[in-house]
């Protein structure tokens, strides 16, 4: 069994952030057998045969995976 740990924290400075999303190398696999998220609160959750090359957006308390939803780029950014 192969473990990887990532820590986000949120913060940056004057009109920035960093980036929160963490990801991981999975090699050759196309999913990973299980994620567990260690939230500050103490809360724990477990996802399991999760597909790779994907984003998700996991929320504390919500024993779903769903999507990351990409901002689409403004009008402002398409005339760049």
């Amino acid at each position: 069994m192969i473990s990887q740990i990532r820590e986000s924290a949120g913060g940056g400075s004057y009109l920035s952030q960093s980036d929160l999303r963490a990801s991981f190398g999975l090699g050759k696999a196309m999913r990973t057998e299980t994620v567990e998220v260690h939230w500050p609160s103490g809360l724990r959750q477990m996802f399991r045969n999760v597909e790779g090359d994907k984003f998700y957006q996991i929320e504390e308390g919500n024993d779903q995976l769903g999507p990351q939803r990409m901002a689409s780029p403004t009008r402002a950014e398409k005339g760049r």
